[in-house]
């Protein structure tokens, strides 16, 4: 295949000479060039065009000949016609402008005018319901006047009676009663009110005998009232009334049982025509509520309201006063009547009684209120009985609609909710009970609303449409008469107008004179800062493909170049071996198929990574880190990035075998890499283009083109960084030494982040078992791997890919138990919460939001399998790899130093039969021991900060712990682990979770911070004291921070050998970056005293409040024991321990 390239005999960064070049000639090339202006990459480029070198093409319609000699007639003919355009194009922007403003102003002011009508009815609806809140409230003031008036002139009956002074006030009897209830009744809205002496079981032969003698009243206040106020009673022969006092006990009236206390009903009113049945001589006290009701009167000794009851047996005796009600709420006041006699209680000798019905109350509120409110009635407090009773003012009257009615079906559109007798609202304390008080609910339904909207909102919005249109049709009268004006020029320029038009294209004719009329105004001086501007621009700053800029491009036609020189960058080669013999056999569309699908992969790779993609030319892909935004890992960046395409290329040709063909297959990547300066600038022009060039292109190319097949070949200045950066092991040096044309021979190197998963020849090593569950012998494989310090990397895949494939599981049984087998999977709502959710920027937080836990009986008998599906663990296989590879091979903070975690965790869990946690929480607090310190630079976070790392630069707080928890994130995100997200979690609830609990454990594994640590005990602390307010997920996060770190730091809580030997790693790793400049003491000099801070500050407390979790007692308690013990240990042979280090 021919391709196009520039080269020159010596490379220079000013001019280029461009020329014709062959597939095979590709590392001559001293230049890429960058179509900016191209979306997708370039993948082909045709024989026509190959076989033309750049800038020698030949001439087509839209390429213009040498601009000939014309007159001036012909320029100024150019310049109008464009005038005119210019002109035609404002004009139809004046159009737009004024439809889009008629169209926004009208919209807005349709809103508008919603939002006034809505705010009008509003407040009408809120005067209204102060209006029935106050009415309401001053109802039953009126009622508790009146009763607290019966009670006075009773205790005025009661005091003028000598004779009452035997029988404590109970013989007493109100001469005309009928005029004083009527009253009282009539001004307090009442139903029914009566009087009720305490009659004590040592007078209650003697009171019995007295009501039966005295019982006339009855006869004479239904004279009165048939004489005096004109009532038409009917018969007067009232009957006699009971001879005893008698009570209601299951649903019957009886004979009164013998008890200390009786409140019997005496005097009333209504004054009952039938005294048989009515309730004269009825004990009050035999109803519970009641008897409650009257011990707090007596108590408080004041009135009291009672919750609303059924008290139709109280008023359904007499039907000739007024139309009674008797299916409505009612309730009752209890007045306490003060005589002087009783000491038992407190002067107390009789109870007024008043029954007050709310259909009453809001027939009178309501009256003059609007039809279409609702108000409800209901008490605020648990010994009522839960019920909201509701009326409806109609246009004639209000009516009782029922109990807990559905507003919904009426059409209910505002509400507000009043506390009756509120702090500032006058009236009785007693009225202000904050524990049990009255609740009033006042509703607006629609036909309320429609009594007070004025509906102008389409007039108004109309209204501005019309205004809008007759400025438009102004403006059209306006321009017709220029333009009959102007078509006379216009016709005179027309016959010139074709002749240029038919020399040069619009396009260059209108860029030669808009070059005539605006000179260059570029500013030297400015060259830098105009090209990182520009490029940025131009390039974008977070994609990895370029998108054009055109306006940009035209506005700085005549400023100086826009060009910079990137010192810190690695570029990247990556060309397909055997592409050319491939394709030479197989049709165009699989030659584009192949292309397509492997770049598409390494452009997502590119975007995870913020890796620049230069360009593709061919079968090559060419990207660059650290342009156009610096980066200062951009050797490890571009290694990871390099390992990753070369692994989606292996399993994408795979897949692509069935489609293009076997010999598919034996395609592989060869990829060259090297870090150094580039040169990069935008050629400006019709397509502008984003070019890089220099050596160090020269070189990536060479590079590439003498590495093989399945590798990646990087120069020696690329893997000098990666040693700077940790990454040593990474990279081996290559034996023969190659000979690059133009750089004589140079050292060489192979990049493997992986080396133990791959032969020779690169290919990947099966694993041998795919079951999601741990079986019976996994006790004995991790026994295996900690004796061999996990040190063999397939036996630590296989047990964390096993162990946590167990976990998931339990997550799947769990979602299955709680929501069915039939699980709706929001994709793109779970792809915007992934892009957006925080793992490395995200704050603390002391409370993660739990599920419910299910018990781990309960899941082994779901129905849900009990493994994960083949894609789902080859994934998570996959994942545990690539987590593993991203550790560094420090001496403590490495892979088996987490695996020990794991393994601390794992024991933990299983410790107890009442683990609180769910499934989820569990999984996700597994994980976050194994990747808690992925990545992990090896020195302190003191140190980072104190260095000002990269690393301090982008977290302000735990950089080690945040930049391990954005390297798991961007592992797990990326799309061939997409089944295994979404068996982890299925909706945002479940990510933000999982999130949660990430962010949290491995974040509570900084415990060098002193105040973070500090304020974390205080807060766990605060969780296990007794009687604190503590809620169940402060517990819960509480654990999860403790269990994560105290398994962090197990190594401390074990036995003394162990420890030693994890210390040791620790104290080697520490000495290592002291000797390297990255440390501020010699670990020597404080680790004896260290060591025992250590323990004193962290590692007892930790373990002491553990013990202090019910689920985790015995395993604490041993872990506090071991953990006295060695530092014990430590006190006594901890300095000859030192001097051993």
């Amino acid at each position: 295949m021919i391709l196009i390239c520039i080269c020159k005999t010596k490379p220079s960064r000013t001019s280029f000479q461009v020329t014709q070049t062959t597939r095979e000639n590709k590392t001559n090339e001293n230049i890429i060039m960058a179509n900016s202006s191209a979306i997708t990459p370039i993948t082909s480029i045709s024989m026509a065009e190959e076989s033309k070198p750049f800038g020698d093409e030949e001439m087509s319609a839209d390429t213009p000949p040498p601009m000939p000699s014309r007159g001036k007639i012909e320029h100024a003919a150019s310049l109008g016609n464009k005038d005119t355009k210019l002109i035609n194009r404002s004009k139809c922007v004046v159009y737009l402008v004024l439809f889009l403003s008629a169209a926004i102003v009208s919209v807005s002011t349709f809103f508008f005018m919603e939002e006034e009508d809505a705010r009008w009815y509003t407040d009408e609806f809120e005067e209204r319901s102060e209006e029935v809140l106050k009415g309401v409230e001053a109802s039953l003031l009126h009622s508790v006047e009146s009763s607290g008036n019966m009670g006075g002139s009773w205790t005025l009956q009661t005091t003028n009676q000598e004779e009452n002074h035997a029988t404590h006030g109970a013989n007493v009897t109100y001469t005309n009663f009928a005029v004083l209830g009527s009253a009282l009744a009539n001004s307090g809205i009442a139903q029914m009110m009566a009087v009720s002496p305490i009659v004590t079981a040592a007078n209650q032969t003697q009171w019995e005998a007295y009501a039966v003698e005295n019982q006339r009243w009855i006869l004479s206040d239904l004279l009165l009232l048939t004489n005096a106020f004109g009532y038409n009673i009917g018969s007067l022969n009232p009957g006699e009334i009971p001879e005893h006092i008698y009570g209601y006990d299951g649903g019957e009236d009886t004979t009164a049982a013998t008890a200390e206390i009786h409140l019997p009903i005496w005097q009333m009113y209504p004054t009952p025509q039938n005294a048989s049945r009515s309730p004269i001589m009825f004990d009050l006290l035999s109803i519970d509520w009641f008897a409650n009701l009257w011990n707090e009167t007596i108590y408080t000794r004041s009135p009291v309201i009672s919750t609303i009851q059924d008290l139709d047996f109280l008023v359904d005796y007499a039907d000739y006063e007024r139309e009674q009600q008797v299916s409505s709420p009612k309730f009752v006041l209890v007045e306490p009547i003060a005589g002087g006699y009783d000491e038992v209680t407190g002067g107390i000798v009789a109870a007024a009684t008043t029954v007050v019905s709310w259909a009453d109350y809001f027939s009178v509120v309501l009256e003059d209120q609007p039809s279409g409110i609702i108000v409800g009635i209901h008490h605020n407090c648990t010994k009522s009985n839960g019920l909201t009773y509701s009326f409806k003012k109609t246009k004639d009257s209000v009516v009782y609609l029922g109990e807990n009615i559905n507003l919904a079906s009426f059409n209910v559109a505002l509400t507000k909710s009043y506390n009756l007798f509120g702090e500032d609202a006058p009236g009785p304390s007693f009225l202000k009970d904050d524990s049990c008080g009255f609740i009033l609910t006042v509703h607006a339904t629609n036909e309320f609303i429609e009594q007070w909207q004025r509906d102008d909102s389409y007039f108004s919005a109309l209204s501005v449409v019309g205004i809008f249109g007759f400025t438009a049709l102004v403006f059209f009268t306006y321009d017709y008469y220029v333009q009959r004006r102007n078509r006379t020029v216009t016709n005179t320029a027309a016959r010139s107008t074709a002749i240029v038009s038919s020399l040069f294209p619009k396009n260059v004719a209108a860029q030669m004179m808009e070059e005539a009329k605006q000179p260059s105004t570029a500013n030297r001086g400015n060259r830098t800062s105009a090209m990182s501007d520009a490029v940025q621009q131009l390039v974008g700053t977070s994609s990895s493909t370029p998108q054009p800029n055109a306006s940009a491009l035209k506005a700085s036609k005549k400023a100086a170049p826009i060009a910079d020189l990137f010192e810190q960058t690695t570029i990247m080669f990556a060309d397909i071996a055997g592409f050319t013999k491939w394709s030479s056999t197989h049709e165009p569309s699989h030659v584009f198929t192949l292309l397509e699908t492997i770049f598409n992969a390494f452009d997502k790779i590119a975007d995870k990574r913020r890796v620049f993609k230069v360009e593709t030319v061919g079968d090559c892909y060419v990207a660059v880190c650290g342009l156009p935004d610096p980066c200062p890992d951009h050797a490890v960046v571009m290694a990871r990035f390099a390992w990753e395409c070369m692994r989606a290329m292996r399993k994408l040709k795979n897949k692509l075998e069935k489609k293009l063909g076997p010999d598919t297959r034996e395609l592989d990547m060869r990829f060259g890499l090297h870090s150094g300066p580039v040169t990069g600038g935008v050629i400006r022009g019709e397509r502008p283009r984003f070019q890089l060039f220099g050596d160090s292109m020269n070189k990536t190319s060479r590079i590439e083109s003498s590495g093989q097949k399945g590798k990646v070949h990087i120069s020696e200045e690329m893997a000098n960084i990666l040693k700077a950066s940790g990454k040593e092991h990474w990279i081996s040096k290559r034996e023969d030494v190659v000979n690059l044309k133009g750089l004589g021979e140079v050292p060489t190197y192979w990049l493997s982040l992986q080396n133990e998963r791959h032969s020779a020849t690169g290919s990947v090593t099966s694993h041998t078992s795919d079951s999601s569950e741990a079986s019976s012998d996994d006790e004995l494989a991790l026994m295996k791997n900690q004796i061999n310090d996990w040190k063999n990397p397939s036996d630590l895949t296989s047990w964390h890919s096993k162990f946590l494939a167990k976990l998931l599981v339990r997550v799947v049984q769990a979602r299955h138990a709680t929501r069915g087998s039939q699980i709706e999977v929001d994709e793109e709502g779970l792809q915007v919460a992934e892009k957006s959710a925080l793992f490395g920027h995200a704050d603390l937080s002391e409370c993660i939001q739990f599920a419910s836990t299910t018990s781990r009986d309960d899941l082994d008998s779901q129905s849900a399998s009990n493994k994960l599906d083949k894609a789902t663990m080859e994934q998570l296989k996959d994942f545990v790899q690539q987590i593993s590879d991203a550790y560094n091979p420090h001496p403590f903070h490495n892979v088996q130093h987490a695996s020990h975690v794991v393994t601390s965790l794992k024991k933990l869990l299983e410790s107890t039969q009442e683990n609180p946690l769910d499934p989820l929480t569990e999984f996700a607090l597994v994980l976050s021991a194994f990747v808690h310190d992925v990545d992990h630079p090896g020195v302190s976070n003191e140190q980072l900060i104190a260095e000002n790392d990269a690393l301090a630069k982008i977290y302000k707080s735990s950089p080690a712990e945040r930049n391990s928890l954005d390297v798991f994130w961007n592992i797990f995100c990326q799309e061939s682990f997409l089944e295994l997200r979404r068996t982890v979690y299925q909706t945002t609830d479940e990510l933000e979770h999982f999130r949660q609990v990430m962010v949290q454990s491995i974040l509570a594994t900084d415990i060098v911070d002193k105040s973070l640590q500090q304020d974390r005990i205080k807060r766990w602390e605060n969780c296990l004291k007794e009687g604190t307010n503590a809620t169940s997920n402060q517990r819960k996060t509480c654990m999860v921070e403790q269990l994560t770190q105290i398994c962090d730091i197990s190594h401390t809580t074990q036995h003394w050998g162990l420890y030693q030997k994890w210390n040791r790693k620790l104290y080697d790793e520490m000495s290592a970056a002291f000797q390297n400049g990255r440390g501020r003491k010699n670990p020597s000099e404080f680790w004896y005293k260290g060591e025992q801070a250590f323990y004193n500050d962290i590692v007892i407390p930790v373990a002491t409040l553990l013990s202090q979790q019910q689920a985790f007692h015995k395993a604490g308690r041993g872990m506090l024991q071991n953990a006295e013990e060695n530092l014990q240990e430590w006190r006594d042979s901890g300095k000859e321990v030192l001097s051993s280090l």
